[in-house]
Parts: structure tokens; C-alpha cells; sequence
């Protein structure tokens, strides 16, 4: 008898392992990225176009309609260096089958960028909302989108304003060209 649990033990770990194996995926992805961020104007220690990071993500769609997305992101590349994070409402069509894909939504987003004043980084914190649109294309399992978010200026504004004493609104633009697998 003493031996007979254990037994039975491993052979349901099995069987059920062996079961979640063949069952249907689901619609949560996990998945990674190169990103390009631009914020414009602004002073040369703060992100730019000709710079690229790294991103990794999880999705999980809801339905075909609707999702949801985290994204963090780091970039270091000469006199700028910053990390982050966003999340993102998916609301489009395709989320959820394969097949082409596009959405678009609100996204909320807070990242730490290394400002550099008299010669030394003094981090600060940038965050607010901003509005999300991405296309792609899933092919069974995986998933090829580019994606681009168009944030809130006044963090970066403000920045502008204490750097340069130039009160001209910047355009951040964090984009990101991403592939995920479906599990």
C-alpha cells in the first residue's frame, strides 16, 4: 500500500501532463521585441530614432475584440538609457485567431530615463497616458505585429523646459516591431 500511492501519483502527473499537451492553446503570448523610441524635441541624452532596445511582453486576448498587453523595455545606447514599462487595452479585430490583426487603444506607461546634467545621470520618471495602434499577422501559434504608441507630452515637456528653457512640446513615439508564440 505504501508503494502503491506514490504510484499512482506519478501515473496521474502523467496522464494529465500527457492531456494538457493535446489540449486546445490558449490566447495568453509571451513574447519579445526590438523598439525604437523617439522623443522630439528634446535634448540629446533622451531618446531618439537612431537607437534601438529591446522589449519582451505578455498578451492575453480576452476574444477576438478585445485584449490586453504588458510591455517592458530598455534602451542603452550611448548618452541615453532608460528602462520601462507599459500596459496596454487591445481593442480590434483579430486578437484572438490567426489571420491578420489590428487594434489600437489606451496605454499607460512609466519609465525611469538617465537625465544628464553637468556631466552626471540623475534618473527621473516619466509616465501618463497615451493611445496604442499596432498591426500583424498570426500564423498558427506565432505572431509577427509592429506596434506604436503616441504618448502624453507634459512629462517630456517639462524636461524640454529645464534642459533647454524651450517650452516646444516633443512628440514621444515608442514603437516596437514584436513577435510572440501562443500558448
Amino acid at each position: 500500500m505504501r508503494l502503491l500511492l506514490p504510484l499512482i501519483g506519478v501515473f496521474a502527473t502523467i496522464f494529465a501532463t500527457v492531456d494538457t499537451v493535446h489540449a486546445e492553446p490558449t490566447n495568453f503570448r509571451v513574447g519579445a521585441g526590438l523598439l525604437k523610441y523617439d522623443v522630439h524635441p528634446a535634448p540629446d541624452y533622451m531618446p531618439d530614432f537612431r537607437q534601438s532596445g529591446t522589449t519582451i511582453f505578455a498578451e492575453f486576448p480576452q476574444d477576438n475584440y478585445h485584449g490586453s498587453r504588458f510591455i517592458i523595455y530598455a534602451l542603452d545606447e550611448g548618452d541615453t538609457s532608460l528602462w520601462g514599462y507599459e500596459t496596454q487595452m487591445m481593442i480590434g479585430y483579430g486578437l484572438a485567431q490567426p489571420g491578420f490583426r489590428i487594434h489600437t487603444g489606451p496605454a499607460w506607461h512609466r519609465e525611469v530615463i538617465d537625465v544628464r546634467r553637468n556631466g552626471e545621470a540623475d534618473p527621473q520618471v516619466f509616465n501618463g497616458w497615451g493611445w496604442q495602434l499596432g498591426t500583424g499577422y498570426q500564423y498558427k501559434a506565432l505572431t509577427l505585429e509592429i506596434a506604436a504608441t503616441y504618448r502624453d507630452t507634459r512629462d517630456y515637456r517639462q524636461e524640454n523646459k529645464a534642459a533647454t528653457g524651450n517650452d516646444t512640446p516633443p512628440a514621444p513615439i515608442l514603437s516596437n516591431l514584436l513577435i510572440s508564440y501562443r500558448f
